[in-house]
This record gives structure tokens, C-alpha cells and sequence, in this order.
């Protein structure tokens, strides 16, 4: 009795047309840059796609030569001369907010002093404190 040959999987990065927007921080201005795909390709020749990997290429600033920050597809930056908003939008990043779709319809903060109360209703919770937070709504 023979054992069927078990597929393998092959997963691949390549270069898409799918950009994604880079930002220096340091000279505040953003560009487009392509972003990496994972794919999957079994022995049978089918061909999956997995979706973009964010950040997996170091794009360096054509101003400065600094790293450049991926900050997903759906940024806006905020004019070159409005220190503030580049300061929000670098603190956001730094928490580790991706620019990639809108989460439910949240609004980011417009200035310094809101991020912090923000961040804090946004920031991922424990389960511990999810399940406090239950119980705390019960009563």
C-alpha cells in the first residue's frame, strides 16, 4: 500500500502594485512605497494569496537617508508646517496605530493633549480587564 503524497506549501514574498504610505518623521513629509505579499503556492500549482506584509522593506527618506515609518494605506498627512498634527500622528504610530483601514469609524485625535486619553480607550485590555469591566457594567 502506497501513501498518498502530501501537498506542500511554498509561501513567497514578492513586490505588488498595492502601495502603502512611508513617512520620515524627521523631515515630515510621507511617499508611496510598493509593500511585500505573502503568497502561498501548493504543489498542485494553486496560487493563494495571504495579503500584504506592512513594514517588511525599509524604505530610507530621499531628503534625510533616515528609515522611513510605514504607516498603512489610508494615512493623510497633515500639511509640513503643522508641527502638532505630525507630532499626533508619530505618537500614534509609536503605539501602534497602522493607518490600514478605519476602525469602525473611530476618529484619531487632532491634538497632543487628546492622545494620551485616547490612547487609553483604545489600548488593548486583558482579559482580566475585560472581565472586570463585565462586572462593572452589571452592577
Amino acid at each position: 500500500m502506497t501513501r498518498a503524497a502530501t501537498p506542500r506549501r511554498i509561501i513567497f514574498r514578492s513586490k505588488s502594485a498595492r502601495t502603502s504610505h512611508h513617512v520620515c518623521f524627521a523631515c515630515q513629509t510621507h511617499y508611496h512605497r510598493h509593500v511585500d505579499m505573502l503568497g502561498e503556492l501548493s504543489v498542485h500549482g494553486t496560487f493563494r494569496n495571504r495579503g500584504p506584509v506592512i513594514g517588511s522593506t525599509k524604505y530610507l527618506c530621499p531628503n534625510c537617508g533616515q528609515s522611513m515609518t510605514p504607516v498603512g494605506k489610508n494615512f493623510r498627512a497633515p500639511s509640513k508646517d503643522d508641527r502638532e498634527a505630525w507630532e499626533v500622528a508619530r505618537l500614534l504610530v509609536d503605539a501602534g496605530f497602522i493607518h490600514d483601514y478605519t476602525r469602525g469609524g473611530m476618529t484619531y485625535p487632532t491634538r497632543v493633549k487628546d492622545v494620551p486619553a485616547f490612547l487609553e480607550q483604545h489600548r488593548q485590555k486583558s482579559e482580566g480587564e475585560q472581565l472586570l469591566d463585565q462586572w462593572g457594567n452589571k452592577s
